[in-house]
């Protein structure tokens, strides 16, 4: 018997099949170490091939961290919603590093992070086998790596709009993302923060914020920023087991105390009230019954509409 669309007649049952890396279509990837951090990243593509040609401008470029897990499920988001006429074609690159979680764990702490844990928090990691030896506070130079270095390599190799940036980060990838928009708010058009950790280091983050007000107050930016949480990211899920030696109770005072929610809404709602020539276009999105971990597919989602909109 033929197989009707490949044409050709199948391999028998009892056949071993030749087992392979999985590859996604229109996809690619490579590594490169980086001149401004010191350390090496797997990047990711996902190319929208499928939309035919690239539009005069070429297509948006979404940058998202933590590619290593997170890359498949935005690229599967992204095709599926742009296939299906609801947004824009768009280039997906992830910034990741190509190796297990705990290598991961510790280096994007030096990534991600703005500035040094406060004592309590670094005794905290420094007892956690995941991030135990990490460093911190390199967010800086990251930045660097991906405006001077991996930015100019993409724009060079595909067609992209270079007027329409896109930046996606969760968690230490969220409070990223705030950095970034802070200190550099024109080196992306659109900022999708997601569950931002504003309470590393006391709140530190905060004390940047006042380096946004001049230049939207002159009208030289105006980002448009999403923030999306769960609603269980400061309310214990009943079905969330606690940590050995922590009680029910003990565990829900720290996630009061973080304020993942809180923090983040009052943001919002400070970045909306600027005055401006062109105000920002901010929004934020708490998603009923979602964790810090489960929120993400409907982050991802929520958040590619916002930024690709039709």
């Amino acid at each position: 018997m033929t197989d009707p669309i490949a044409g050709k007649a199948p391999s028998p049952a009892s056949t071993t099949p030749v087992r392979l890396p999985v590859a996604r279509a229109n996809c690619e990837q490579w590594d490169m170490t980086s001149e401004s951090t010191g350390r090496t990243y797997r990047i990711y593509v996902a190319k929208p091939e499928w939309a035919g040609d690239p539009p005069p401008e070429g297509f948006p470029v979404v940058y998202l961290n933590d590619a290593d897990f997170i890359f498949h499920t935005f690229a599967d988001t992204l095709l599926m919603q742009a296939v299906g006429l609801e947004l824009k074609p768009a280039y997906l690159v992830g910034i990741g590093y190509g190796k297990d979680w705990s290598y991961a764990s510790r280096a994007r702490c030096a990534d991600l992070l703005p500035t040094q844990p406060d004592a309590a928090t670094l005794a905290g990691l420094e007892a956690s086998p995941i991030t135990q030896g990490a460093i911190y506070g390199d967010a800086e130079n990251f930045h660097r790596f991906m405006i001077e270095e991996l930015r100019p390599l993409i724009d060079a190799t595909y067609a992209t709009d270079r007027r329409n940036n896109i930046l996606w980060g969760d968690s230490f990838g969220g409070l990223f993302a705030l950095h970034v928009l802070f200190n550099h708010p024109a080196a992306y058009q659109t900022y999708l923060v997601g569950s931002p950790s504003i309470n590393w280091s006391g709140g530190a983050i905060l004390d940047d914020e006042i380096k946004l007000t001049a230049p939207i107050a002159a009208g030289e930016v105006a980002p448009r920023v999403l923030f999306t949480l769960g609603e269980l990211e400061e309310k214990l899920a009943e079905h969330v087991p606690v940590h050995p030696g922590v009680t029910r109770e003990q565990m829900q005072e720290m996630l009061t105390s973080f304020a993942m929610v809180t923090n983040a809404l009052a943001l919002a709602d400070r970045l909306r009230a600027l005055e401006a020539p062109a105000p920002c276009e901010v929004e934020a999105i708490v998603f009923e019954n979602e964790t810090h971990l489960s929120v993400f597919p409907a982050a991802i989602s929520r958040g590619l509409r916002f930024a690709l909109r039709l």
